[in-house]
């Protein structure tokens, strides 16, 4: 099942956004591929994706003030350490493709539609006062 990236995603910010596609689009990769070695460099990828979107993102916010800043970075940091986890796991030969797929989807279907919105609500807020 491919994850679909909408426009109603974006938050506003065109670098955020931008790796926040990609992430969605490493995440497709890795749904779709039976291939170890695939897997293997997709997995690594995806760690290193998320990280940067990460660090982007919550640049941004910091620099806004964002109110939900420390629960949303609580958010981001699970999952980069459930994502590491795993890729650790990959390293020593155990590749959970459905675990690692069950996270990015939810985190794809959930925290992007969910969570990121009210980011991007309180930027188009900021931004029109």
């Amino acid at each position: 099942m491919a994850l679909e990236w909408q426009t109603s995603y974006k938050i506003g910010d065109a670098d955020v956004d931008a790796l926040q596609e990609k992430l969605f689009a490493l995440t497709n990769t890795f749904l779709a591929s039976d291939d170890l070695t695939v897997l293997r460099s997709t997995i690594v990828s995806l760690c290193k994706q998320a990280r940067a979107q990460f660090e982007r993102e919550e640049a941004l916010m910091r620099r806004v003030n964002f109110p939900g800043l420390e629960e949303h970075l609580a958010q981001h940091h699970t999952l980069l350490d459930r994502l590491i986890g795993r890729s650790m796991d990959v390293g020593k030969g155990y590749m959970n493709k459905p675990a690692i797929a069950a996270l990015m989807q939810d985190w794809c279907e959930r925290h992007v539609p969910e969570e990121d919105a009210r980011l991007r609500q309180f930027l188009a807020a900021t931004q029109s006062a």
